[in-house]
């Protein structure tokens, strides 16, 4: 029977809709199971995005009944939206995606869009501008404890490495805040090397992971670590031996010569608590002496071996006389100059331990800083050009202070704020209670080698009770007064322990892999406030090393939030007495196969 001409006109119509219906719905099935973010629903209907709310990446644990941060953008949502704020920062990988639900094991190789390409405006010339992520993404699915029931909800988190950095930066070696490619290039000068300052990214902060570098292993252990390191072809052996400009017969002979000339010093006695300042090559000038002057003790010490000291050239002699001008006018007393026996000079000043000797000064220059000047935080913050005065009368105790090492850490000499007999009782209270949870829980009860740990950081070191009960083991601990938190960290060197100030919302001013234990003590809840619990995790997981450790005393609920996302970096994780999570961190990075520890 023939067909009417109007039907066969009909006919490629009717054959284009129907195609075109069936891609239509093959790519909403492709939308809806493969990319279940709130971007890929945009362009469908509102009836049915409304219909599937289901399947939006939930918030992350800390953002659950919170209410919107000022500060920062909300960095869970993967949807792209924060490419603008990326412009501005030194860090511009892709956002780790969180999501949880029936399907997160769906479509866990396939990358995102944005992944596949980089990152936003990854096909620019913007390789030097800051941090990209390198492609290699990977999928992880860990458990995420719910109430009280036993019941686990898997968590996807996608995580990448950083590569595509600025000219000269490694990013096996990269420290966000010192290499933020973009903020450098933006200083007008660097004349006073400000490229050497901390120049953190603005929110989007980092969110990538530092790649291993190429056959790491595990650093040679302490104590032969002293004395040997490995590098990518052999062990450098004899470090403490090795001569450079002022050590020609090494250090350990230079350090005996210096208590040589100086009984008083009694290194690791009377002498506790010392900052190498120049341990490069480097030069030295008029406002950084008055910031060692800032951080020394009163009566301190400053030992100064340069060519100045014991060459004849004129400029050498004009920068020693120059030094010689500036050293008086602060009033630094010198204790001491000499020569060993290969004519290698040294001087050594003493900080005056009282305020009589500004004073009695013929020219108030430098002048005494007010009480307005200076800072409790020292970074982004110019150098000051005055003096600070001493707190010390002739009738203070502390006169005769530093007490020896190891009575000054006992709290019965310890200075606390305001001296009363409340906060002595706290101190007290704190270090009687940090020997003896170390004693009965840290060293029975954790998973850890501590015969391997040498570096410690306390990062919540409040009195420094954590480092006082570790201080019988060949270890030594950084602890960390960080913002937002009650400021301890004069008692903390009062103790004759070592510490400084920290935002944990940014970097720590210090190479990947540098510790061997990272210690968190109840700050999880104060700082999810102000950033987002990715942020902290991946710095955390930046200055461990692999096969290391983190532990977190903290609530049940805090624990619940940081325990699956440390296991989406295949962080082996153990909850001990309900309050301490330990996890140990594994050699597996993004889209690489793990390596071992050789």
């Amino acid at each position: 029977m023939a067909v009417p001409s109007s039907d066969r006109a009909r006919r490629p119509f009717l054959l284009s809709l129907s195609l075109f219906l069936l891609i239509s719905a093959i790519l909403v099935l492709v939308f809806l199971f493969l990319d279940p973010s709130p971007g890929s629903l945009a362009f469908l209907p509102s009836r049915l995005s409304a219909s599937a709310p289901s399947l939006a990446p939930p918030l992350l644990p800390q953002q659950q009944n919170h209410t919107p941060r000022s500060r920062s953008p909300p960095h869970s949502e993967p949807d792209g939206s924060s490419a603008t704020d990326e412009e501005d920062t030194g860090a511009s990988a892709s956002q780790p995606v969180v999501t949880k639900g029936a399907d997160a094991n769906s479509s866990a190789s396939e990358p995102s869009t944005e992944e596949a390409s980089g990152s936003p405006g990854a096909g620019d010339n913007s390789d030097a501008e800051g941090v990209e992520a390198d492609g290699k993404t990977d999928t992880s699915v860990a458990p995420v404890e719910k109430g009280g029931d036993g019941e686990e909800v898997p968590v996807r988190v996608r995580w990448q490495t950083c590569s595509r950095l600025g000219r000269g930066v490694s990013s096996t070696d990269y420290i966000p805040c010192l290499d933020n490619v973009r903020a450098i290039k933006a200083l007008r000068s660097r004349r006073h090397m400000e490229h050497r300052e901390r120049h953190c990214p603005l929110p989007p902060r980092l969110r990538c992971l530092v790649p291993l570098p190429a056959g790491y292993r595990t650093p040679v252990p302490w104590p032969r670590s002293r004395d040997m390191v490995r590098t990518s072809r052999a062990s450098v052996a004899s470090l403490a031996f090795v001569g450079g400009t002022q050590f020609k017969d090494g250090v350990g002979r230079y350090i005996q010569f210096v208590e040589q000339i100086m009984p008083t010093i009694q290194w690791g006695r009377r002498t506790r608590t010392v900052l190498d300042v120049g341990c490069g090559v480097a030069s030295f000038g008029g406002k950084p002496l008055l910031e060692l002057n800032r951080v020394l003790r009163p009566g301190g010490y400053f030992i100064w071996s340069a060519t100045p000291v014991y060459r004849q050239e004129k400029r050498d002699q004009d920068d020693w006389n120059a030094m010689v001008t500036l050293t008086k006018s602060i009033c630094w007393r010198t204790v001491v100059k000499s020569q060993d026996v290969n004519g290698i000079g040294v001087v050594i000043y003493q900080k005056p331990a009282l305020n009589s000797c500004y004073a009695e000064r013929k020219t108030n220059e430098p002048p005494l800083c007010s009480e307005r000047d200076g800072s409790r935080f020292p970074w982004y913050a110019p150098l000051d050009s005055c003096l600070f005065s001493t707190a010390i009368t002739t009738s203070d105790e502390r006169y005769n202070w530093p007490v020896p090492w190891p009575e000054g850490l006992d709290v019965r000499y310890a200075s606390v704020p305001d001296d009363s007999a409340s906060n002595k009782e706290k101190l007290e209270a704190d270090t009687k209670y940090w020997k003896q949870l170390v004693s009965e829980v840290y060293f029975s009860d954790f998973p850890l080698n501590w015969s391997s740990i040498r570096n410690v950081m306390d990062m919540n070191a409040g009195f420094g009770g954590f480092a006082a009960a570790l201080i019988d083991r060949p270890l030594w601990v950084m602890n960390v007064a960080p913002i937002g938190q009650p400021d301890t960290l004069s008692l903390i060197f009062d103790r004759g322990l070592i510490g400084a100030y920290h935002d944990w919302c940014e970097s720590f001013n210090t190479y990947p892999r540098t510790y061997d234990l990272l210690h968190m003590s109840n700050l999880i809840g104060s700082l999810t406030n102000r950033c987002d619990i990715i942020e902290v995790v991946v710095e955390i997981d930046r200055i461990l090393r692999p096969g290391r450790w983190f532990v977190l005393k903290d609530t049940v609920e805090m624990i619940k939030k940081m325990r699956p996302i440390l296991k989406s970096l295949h962080y082996e994780t153990v909850i001990v007495k309900q309050q301490f999570l330990v996890a140990t961190k594994s050699f597996w990075r993004p889209g690489k196969p793990a390596s071992t520890s050789g």
